[in-house]
């Protein structure tokens, strides 16, 4: 196992690189201010709720892992007209297009900063799952992290799971 793969953890440091990204992104997209909550690590299988979720994995040689997105689509109707406008009438197609570009600009960056550590995280590409109301079960032999962010009144959870061998 890599010498970066051990050492990966789960820590204040992996909660603030999450955060900044999610604050940065929203914060440029969206030009909306988020307040993240205190993150949670956990072991064992999680179930997320939300109406949209991004998902992407986590891929280096010796470590696995997700980056999971869940928001409510009156999460996202709010956040759209920042960048398309009021008269223009929200699709579905553009809920899942807005969501998978924000777990993009997301993990992008968290992939950018834990490389410059020495992580060497591969490229991934983002699923988008829909559905009002629905799960997503993280079924995974590591640890993870939750951390809940509030943006205009509406709460999002931001998931990380992560398996080191």
């Amino acid at each position: 196992m890599s010498q970066a793969a051990r050492n990966l953890t789960l820590d204040d440091m992996m909660s603030q690189e999450i955060t900044t990204a999610v604050v940065r992104a929203m914060r440029e997209t969206f030009a909306v201010e988020v307040i993240p909550g205190d993150y949670e690590i956990g072991e064992g299988m999680v179930s997320l709720v939300g109406d949209v979720s991004g998902v992407i994995g986590m891929v280096q040689d010796h470590l696995e892992g997700t980056l999971t997105i869940s928001l409510s689509f009156d999460t996202v109707h709010d956040l759209l007209p920042q960048i398309i406008g009021d008269a223009v009438s929200i699709t579905h197609e553009m809920t899942v297009d807005a969501v998978g570009e924000i777990t993009n600009m997301i993990f992008g960056q968290i992939k950018s900063d834990l490389n410059k550590r020495g992580y060497r995280f591969k490229l991934g590409i983002p699923s988008v799952i829909t559905g009002r109301g629905h799960f997503i079960s993280q079924f995974h032999r590591g640890r993870y992290m939750i951390i809940p962010f509030n943006v205009n009144g509406h709460l999002f959870q931001v998931h990380v799971a992560l398996h080191a061998f």
